[in-house]
């Protein structure tokens, strides 16, 4: 038992430290004053800890439309994801449709389909809708993004649910809707946790989208922001760091609460049925 334990801390540190390590440098540096960063004094130590790289960032003049957006393209994204995976799944659960199970694997390939591919068709098509430049551009984008995935976790987790339960409450007159509200969604809650996070995490890990379809500085969210504040002074990118740490806590803390939901829902998909 002993060696069993040795053998798992051998395994666990170096992939604890692979992944704490990078956060936790990009705090200490943020913490830093101008005099300490990068080039200056230990790299892993704070001599005089100082909160002025977050309060040069917060008096930012767009910093507060930063946020606006960043919530707005956010909760747009969690909010048409969530309810048109949920329809998607339904459908193709229960409404027997020719080849579901088809239509579900092809979905999913679509979500596989690398960003850097897909960017120039969007790019395109936003460009001809006039949406350029707005957040109504990630928010027309992310959806599309979201919603294969969270077909693929819905279908998943209904096909694992007793078919008598939506069976009984059809001949008792209930409708769709009504099946949805009153009989799935009391149930399926990991899975719409698991689509949640899953847009969320698709906002804010997003660079590549937000600064090809945004390149006006008011329109961005904060990721597109962050690479406006890179500047080429590398003695002093200590708002950078305060910015990195400000856009990784959302996406952190939610996992944190969540994760137990998270891994029941993507647990679903790799079930056989």
């Amino acid at each position: 038992m002993r060696l069993l334990a040795a053998a798992r801390w051998l395994v666990l540190a170096p992939m604890a430290v692979i992944s704490i390590g990078p956060i936790l440098w990009i705090a200490i540096q943020a913490l830093k004053p101008d005099d300490e960063s990068l080039g200056r004094g230990n790299p892993w130590w704070v001599a005089h800890p100082t909160l002025d790289n977050f309060r040069q960032l917060f008096g930012e003049p767009q910093f507060l439309g930063w946020i606006a957006n960043t919530a707005v393209v956010t909760l747009a994204t969690v909010v048409i994801g969530v309810a048109a995976s949920v329809l998607a799944g339904y459908a193709l659960t229960y409404l027997h449709i020719p080849y579901s199970r088809s239509l579900v694997l092809v979905f999913f390939a679509t979500y596989l389909i690398p960003q850097g591919i897909l960017f120039i068709p969007l790019l395109r098509l936003l460009s001809r809708l006039q949406l350029l430049n707005s957040p109504w551009a990630l928010i027309v984008t992310y959806p599309g993004l979201v919603i294969p995935f969270g077909t693929w976790v819905l279908w998943s987790f209904l096909r694992r649910l007793p078919p008598d339960l939506v069976d009984s409450a059809i001949i008792d007159g209930a409708g769709v809707y009504e099946v949805l509200a009153h009989v799935l969604l009391p149930v399926i809650w990991p899975a719409l946790g698991t689509i949640a996070v899953f847009a969320v995490a698709i906002v804010f890990n997003d660079y590549l989208y937000t600064v090809t379809f945004i390149q006006e500085t008011s329109g961005q969210t904060l990721w597109g922001a962050l690479g406006a504040l890179v500047t080429a002074d590398i003695n002093n990118p200590g708002e950078s760091f305060a910015a990195g740490i400000l856009l990784a806590t959302p996406v952190a803390l939610l996992c944190a609460f969540f994760a137990d939901s998270f891994a029941r829902g993507i647990g679903t998909g790799i079930i056989e049925h």
